[in-house]
């Protein structure tokens, strides 16, 4: 039985799950004579029952890769909110180290209708997925009031297919993070930048006066992150939208096999692995001068606590040849339309991700920006910083003008778990271009066969 017949199998016993669920003793039935039907529409309800007769509720919270940082955050908003605090508690489940493990326990959740957590931390990679599988509760009435107010990117990992499903964690446009010290003693400036050729060509000039210093670090294998954040900015799927995979013949495609091999083979590559016990050291004793990434790294690489490294970094938007895409698209929460408190969770999150005294919160603790407009000239979040040569809001606000997404479709995972396969047999010139990229097409149509079917 092919794969997709699998996934389309499983989708349906998501859906049962989900009626289920509603009909019987494991959903709370709707406030005020509605029907779990209109509930799951989008039917903007202020409480649930244990709230309006005076109990408080319990929300419970799906998240990875850690749960302090929610924790911190859900304690400072209720003491923000006193009438919410009356009303509500929250109970953060740690659901595995990665937005993979949370999707997979929200399936497993989904199909029996038990456990159903009230909000779930994903990445805009799992929407399409669920989103057209209808488990999603719909928020465009909660959004409404606040419309307005949010920037367009944040906009545009919220939707599917012209419907509000999700809230935004955090939109995560693409930024090069450099050595400003470094960059300058060199003679570069990171605006004239323009093209590949030029990236590597300022690798090579730096190298003159710092001989182990790399601009990046890919390798072999590639990791979807990388593969998929130089793939975003082209508009370039896999299939067109009938479900037909044409990848084989895809310009957009083609193209980004060759960046990938033009940047591994450059030799200003460093050999420390993103995540591994290698990559914080290479930062520190400056080996990674640069790096190409998301606008989220900001605050992780603050939590590596170098202080050799502080006042030395800056930012700006990718290379103008490579510069559109995300990370993506961000994170993202979404309430699912089994979840028993789904209404009250709709109305507390789009409180904590579109209020401003809110997002203040947030961002003390994460330093996530907030996805509103008044944030770009705001002073709160364009203040100095020990770590950056520049100010992290205006920058984040420009490379916001870049950002695309990727065309997910229900079936991206395994696509990429394909691509990357053959990109590396490539890679590894144990392939040519057009013998990898028709052989992961074959097997897209074997496996996988209509995504979204």
């Amino acid at each position: 039985m092919k794969r997709r017949r699998i996934a389309a199998l499983a989708l349906s016993f998501m859906m049962v799950g989900t009626m289920l669920a509603g009909c019987g003793t494991g959903s709370e039935a709707p406030a005020g004579g509605e029907t779990t039907v209109q509930a799951q529409a989008g039917e903007k309800k202020e409480t649930t029952e244990g709230a309006a007769s005076g109990e408080k509720t319990t929300l419970s919270m799906m998240v990875f890769p850690s749960t302090e940082n929610y924790e911190t955050i859900n304690e400072k908003f209720l003491e923000q909110n006193p009438d919410l605090a009356e009303k509500v508690d929250f109970e953060v489940q740690l659901g595995g180290s990665g937005d993979g493990d949370v999707a997979d326990k929200l399936r497993l959740a989904l199909t029996s209708g038990e456990n159903v957590p009230d909000i779930v931390r994903l990445n805009y990679t799992q929407l399409p997925e669920f989103a057209k599988a209808g488990v999603l509760y719909p928020l465009g009435d909660y959004i409404a009031e606040y419309e307005d107010k949010i920037i367009d990117a944040a906009k545009s990992i919220m939707k599917y297919d012209g419907t509000y499903y999700a809230l935004p964690r955090e939109v995560k446009p693409k930024v090069w993070f450099y050595r400003a010290d470094i960059f300058e003693e060199c003679g570069i400036d990171v605006r004239q930048v323009k093209t590949i050729d030029e990236f590597i060509a300022a690798g090579e000039t730096i190298r003159e006066i710092y001989p182990n210093a790399c601009m990046e670090n890919y390798n072999v294998p590639t990791t979807s992150y990388d593969f998929m954040m130089m793939l975003s900015g082209t508009g370039a799927g896999f299939c067109d939208e009938n479900g037909n995979y044409n990848l084989a013949s895809n310009e957009d495609v083609k193209l980004t096999f060759e960046r990938m091999k033009k940047l591994k083979d450059s030799g200003v590559m460093s050999s420390a692995a993103e995540w591994s016990a290698d990559w914080t050291p290479a930062f520190d004793n400056g080996e990674i001068v640069s790096q190409l990434i998301g606008g989220w790294f900001k605050t992780d690489f603050k939590n590596f606590n170098l202080e050799s490294q502080k006042g030395k970094w800056a930012m700006a938007p990718w290379p103008e040849e490579i510069r559109e895409g995300s990370d993506a698209g961000g994170a993202i929460w979404v309430i699912p339309a089994a979840a028993k408190n789904k209404e009250l969770a709709a109305e507390v999150m789009t409180k904590m991700c579109f209020d401003e005294d809110a997002a203040k919160i947030i961002f003390d603790v994460t330093g996530v920006l907030p996805a509103l407009k008044s944030a770009a000239d705001d002073a709160y979040y364009n203040g100095s910083n020990e770590y950056y040569a520049c100010s992290l809001g205006e920058v984040n606000s420009e490379a916001m003008e870049y950002l695309k997404i990727f065309p997910y479709n229900p079936a991206s995972s395994q696509e990429q778990k394909i691509i990357l396969q053959y990109l590396d047999e490539y890679l590894q010139e144990n392939m040519t271009l057009d013998e990898a990229l028709k052989a992961a097409q074959d097997d897209m149509i074997n496996q996988i066969g209509n995504p979204f079917e």
